[in-house]
């Protein structure tokens, strides 16, 4: 769920051509050409898990951001184990599923 809603915050982010830098550097932290992609996926877990959906994603105009920022990508095994030392129930979660952490 706060993925989800980082999603719709970060498209208002967009909406107003701020700048994202500090969301790709050092670490990158959001993949703004995936954000669709990646909030339709969401969404089909939390209609899973039996929550309800009433925020339909839009993809703006990311047309302003360089190239580079447009297709950041995460990494992922520096989220995996931040995520991992940050959350307890995530851990567990982690640790059941994933084995190298």
């Amino acid at each position: 769920m706060g993925e989800h809603f980082e999603i719709h915050k970060h498209r208002h982010i967009f909406l107003k051509k701020y700048s994202i830098a500090k969301r790709i550097s050092p670490i990158v932290q959001i993949e703004p050409a995936s954000m669709k992609k990646r909030h339709d996926e969401l969404v089909r877990e939390i209609i899973r898990r039996k929550y309800n959906h009433n925020s339909p994603y839009e993809m703006p105009d990311i047309s302003y951001l360089t190239e580079a920022q447009m297709n950041a990508k995460v990494d992922l095994d520096y989220s995996l184990k931040d995520l991992n030392n940050r959350c307890p129930e995530c851990k567990k979660l982690i640790s059941k599923n994933i084995r190298f952490i």
